[in-house]
């Protein structure tokens, strides 16, 4: 029994030829040699080009080849099959013409047939293997072409692929009265996911990704993977700038849909810009360009936002980008560099510790505040870096005081989601205490709630050695996040900071006494000191002495300092003290 040499149980061919006698020849070839494979064939013929046109045009899909003669009456050489070829490119072609020359069978081929067959050569076998290995090399280039579309991983357009669709696609709407959009987004901290969980998690999550934006997307939206973790949608045929804004809202939607991945939990978080055509009318390089500039600035507002380009933008997104390569280079260079807060003790107005604070001095002699580029430096990766630049000045100044023998107090350090995250940060962190050879008393680390509910697991057996090992713990901008209490009974906290927000309302109306008196109340009950931050007035501190809080913070008693001036304010405490 021979085996269907072309995976089917039916086979459909057009054939195009204006000679009755040499058509019904094709006709009779293709049926004979189509029994003997057991296939069932079934012959649409026309007798010049634009009847074929016709019929492939309303054959859509359906046709497996098509027989092409190069002489009609309305159609002499390649023009034919330039013709069907424009029409539907998909279906392969073999040309079946009396013409002999090798000119007119390698030029064919060059246009796009699959084969050539001289009509002479027509017969069942001949003619049924010239279409079976076209029917074959046309599923080859087919799958080449997808390979070269495609993004391995997701199964989404390449970045070539996308953009080829969007210089198309611009090119038709300009001729049009419709706009088109391009969403561009990409996944925020994607690099600490990768980092912490393994590329393996970071691939399965972009996968999940394009997932969704293939199930919840029109079938005329193209979906790209144009860089490592950024996504591009291209939105044709819109009505206006808002049909835009609720193919963001799918995309939200989608990507938060996603929360675990193999037991990890991930809760992706994404920032969308758009850009809009003809509003901006741009090639296609720079129009994805401006979508960019746009998800940067829904980076920096808010995190899950959605803005539109506008030129305004350009300016402010190149500065984020120069900042953070400054970032980059200025880590190792002094350049960033802690004031000291002192931290007071309620009671008997000791100083009993200080908050390091960051800074930042630019190369023009600038100081930048934290608020400017601790930002930068998480979106671009480098917190860790300067959190450990900063550890070290702080175990610098320790250790000097130590070696001098001037007063010593424990410095406290604010840490960053991604150096708690990472399960090496309890370790480093030791490490280079030892190496400063300085107490562990004297290194406090300050944590917020939202990073503890990042992962849970790891920043719980970060907080576990560091406790063991000696390091203070404290919970900074209490009240602000998603703490609950089975939280603060199982971590080592040794202190909640009450955030500056509930400090200033204190006294007013609608201010947060009962907030303040209950978290004083909680922190006796489990164990921790309380520390106020924000103070900035007599009233404020006698009111939180009065309820009861362990020790204050604030402009009240001092702006940030320097670790000279922390010092020789330490040395005017000890001297107050011998005198009283």
């Amino acid at each position: 029994m021979r085996t269907d040499p072309f995976g089917m149980n039916s086979l459909k061919v057009l054939l195009i030829e204006d000679n009755p006698h040499d058509r019904r020849l094709a006709e009779a070839a293709l049926r004979e040699g189509a029994d003997g494979f057991a296939v069932r064939c079934e012959v649409q013929s026309a007798a010049c080009l634009t009847d074929g046109l016709a019929t492939l045009d309303s054959a859509g899909g359906t046709l497996d080849a098509i027989l092409l003669d190069l002489t009609l009456p309305d159609a002499n050489g390649l023009g034919g099959l330039r013709a069907v070829r424009n029409l539907n490119a998909r279906v392969p072609i073999v040309i079946v013409t009396g013409r002999s020359d090798l000119d007119t069978a390698t030029a064919a081929l060059k246009y796009g047939a699959s084969d050539f067959l001289e009509k002479s050569e027509v017969q069942p076998r001949s003619l049924l293997r010239a279409i079976r290995y076209a029917i074959e090399r046309k599923k080859s280039e087919a799958e080449l072409t997808r390979l070269a579309q495609t993004d391995p991983l997701t199964g989404l357009f390449n970045r070539r692929a996308f953009f080829e669709r969007l210089d198309h696609a611009l090119v038709q709407h300009r001729r049009s009265e419709l706009a088109c959009a391009v969403v561009v987004f990409d996944i925020d901290r994607f690099k600490d996911i990768n980092d912490l969980f393994g590329h393996k998690t970071g691939d399965d999550l972009l996968t999940a990704v394009a997932t969704k934006l293939r199930a919840n997307l029109r079938e005329s939206d193209s979906i790209g993977r144009i860089g490592g973790d950024e996504f591009a949608i291209l939105a044709p045929n819109l009505k206006s700038a808002s049909d835009a804004m609720e193919i963001a809202d799918k995309v939200l939607t989608s990507v938060r849909s996603i929360q675990d991945l193999d037991d990890v939990r991930v809760d992706p978080q994404i920032s969308i810009g758009i850009s809009v055509f003809p509003m901006d009318d741009s090639d296609a390089e720079a129009f994805v360009s401006h979508a960019d500039m746009a998800m940067y600035k829904s980076k920096a507002s808010k995190k899950g936002s959605v803005n539109f380009y506008d030129q305004r933008m350009d300016a402010s997104v190149k500065e984020r980008h120069t900042m953070k390569r400054k970032i980059r280079g200025d880590i190792d260079s002094g350049r960033f560099f802690l004031l000291f807060q002192p931290i007071i003790d309620a009671k008997s107005g000791a100083m009993i510790g200080a908050e390091g604070l960051a800074r930042w001095r630019d190369i023009d002699g600038r100081v930048i505040a934290p608020d400017q580029f601790i930002p930068l430096a998480e979106e671009s990766g480098s917190i860790s870096s300067l959190g450990s630049r900063l550890l070290q000045e702080a175990c610098c100044y320790i250790r000097a005081c130590a070696e001098n023998r001037t007063p010593i107090i424990p410095i406290s350090l604010n840490v960053s989601t991604l150096q708690c995250c990472d399960p090496t940060f309890a370790l480093t962190l030791i490490s280079a205490i030892e190496s400063f050879q300085i107490p562990p008393t004297m290194i406090n680390v300050e944590i917020t709630e939202s990073t503890i509910i990042k992962n849970i697991d790891v920043t719980r057996n970060n907080l576990k050695l560091l406790k063991q090992y000696g390091v203070g713990v404290h919970l900074d901008d209490f009240g602000t996040g998603y703490s609950s209490l089975s939280l603060l009974r199982e971590l080592p906290i040794d202190a909640l900071k009450i955030d500056r927000s509930f400090v200033g309302d204190l006294g007013k109306i609608s201010g947060s006494d009962p907030i303040v008196n209950a978290v004083v109340e909680l922190s006796k009950r489990l164990g921790f000191a309380t520390i106020a931050e924000g103070v900035e007035t007599k009233a404020q501190a006698d009111m939180l002495r009065e309820i009861g809080v362990t020790a204050l913070q604030g402009f009240h008693f001092s702006e940030p300092i320097s670790g000279e001036d922390l010092t020789a304010r330490m040395l005017d405490h000890a001297a107050a003290a011998m005198v009283a």
